[in-house]
């Protein structure tokens, strides 16, 4: 016996029916943070899942760009609509299939907790997954690892629930800029401080804060929702839709909400989708992703109803104060976006479940103060 699956991304050019056998399942997993991941997605932890022995790929059947991340390890995205959908294991030659664009992963996937935590520097999403109700459906503790999931790896103590090194060991970063760049390098950018023309900026709904189409998303105010902590940070947020796991390749999206006046190059001009290595996609009628044509990063998310705010990827930010950025970006911590799209409705759960919690300790640290 055997339970199918399908994987398809957003443009449809790749299309992939796996059958698991049943005594394989559930398939165990953790979410990767490693800085590599990171910076070559723009997610904030990513997955791969090992095809069945019997599995036949034809890799030449698929519209695919080819990324070699290190001498062991190939990966492959939609050349059209960046969506990540294999790695190739040069040590065994296996392959092995991201997990965002799938029809579905619950109960077939058992996510275990997270992996390569050390790299983010603050923790970064392992901090809001603290349990999740598993395939057999009993609550287990999710586990977070210094760097690999194998048995007898340091796991990251209980008590360090915020950051991974200590405050004086780590480099800090630029007061004043906030550089990003994808894994290959092709798409460098940076973003400045929240300044009088990022109020200038129209939005006709508030993104992520409330269920799109609701009658809670209308903002005929203009309120600058993008802008939080007294117009000093930028909101951030995870998203779960289809059309974003299915562009990534990632169960998780994060984006940080920017105005385009506060987006340069490297050489100081306002960010210009056509510089570097980026490549445009139109995953719906006025909705634009740029991504990185090399390396596969997803880089930007814009729309034709609010032209001068941009969505960035939170994974492309320099991670040296780190990976969740809080002294430039204020997490959301209300609502998944779309978590009702979300392929794993008990990894979406575990995470709005630890962000309120996340949310109540910080605001009782605050009453403490």
């Amino acid at each position: 016996m055997t339970t199918s699956i399908t994987s398809s991304c957003a443009c449809g050019a790749f299309n992939l029916k796996v059958d698991y056998p049943n005594n394989l399942l559930p398939l165990d997993r953790g979410l990767c943070l490693c800085d590599s991941c990171r910076r070559l997605t723009g997610s904030c932890g990513i997955s791969y899942i090992i095809l069945p022995p019997n599995q036949q790929i034809d890799i030449m059947k698929f519209n695919l760009t080819s990324y070699e991340t290190t001498d062991r390890l190939t990966r492959y995205f939609c050349s059209t609509c960046s969506c990540h959908v294999l790695v190739k294991v040069s040590r065994n030659q296996s392959w092995h299939l991201a997990t965002g664009p799938w029809d579905r992963t619950e109960g077939i996937v058992n996510w275990l907790g997270t992996k390569w935590v050390a790299d983010t520097l603050d923790g970064g999403i392992s901090v809001w997954l603290k349990k999740i109700v598993g395939p057999d459906g009993k609550t287990q503790p999710l586990k977070r690892w210094m760097l690999q999931d194998w048995d007898g790896a340091a796991l990251v103590p209980d008590h360090i629930p915020l950051n991974v090194l200590p405050e004086e060991k780590k480099p800090h970063a630029n007061t004043e800029k906030l550089e990003a760049q994808c894994h290959c390098g092709g798409v460098k950018f940076y973003i400045t401080r929240p300044n009088e023309a990022s109020k200038q900026v129209q939005s006709p709904f508030p993104d992520l804060m409330f269920p799109f189409h609701s009658h809670s998303s209308e903002n005929p105010e203009n309120e600058t929702w993008w802008l939080r902590n007294n117009d000093t940070k930028y909101l951030a947020g995870l998203c779960t839709c289809r059309s974003c796991r299915a562009s990534s390749g990632f169960e998780l999206q994060p984006w940080c909400f920017v105005p385009k006046c506060n987006v340069f190059q490297e050489d100081g001009s306002l960010i210009n989708f056509k510089k570097g290595t980026m490549k445009t996609y139109e995953s719906s009628k006025d909705i634009w992703r740029e991504f990185c044509k090399v390396c596969g990063a997803t880089i930007f998310w814009h729309c034709a109803w609010r032209p001068d705010l941009l969505d960035v990827s939170v994974g492309l930010l320099d991670p040296r104060e780190g990976a969740r950025a809080e002294s430039w970006l204020d997490w959301w911590t209300g609502r998944v976006s779309f978590s009702e799209m979300a392929v794993s409705t008990s990894l979406v759960n575990a995470l709005e479940e630890g962000l309120k919690q996340w949310c109540d300790e910080r605001a009782g640290r605050d009453e403490t103060k």
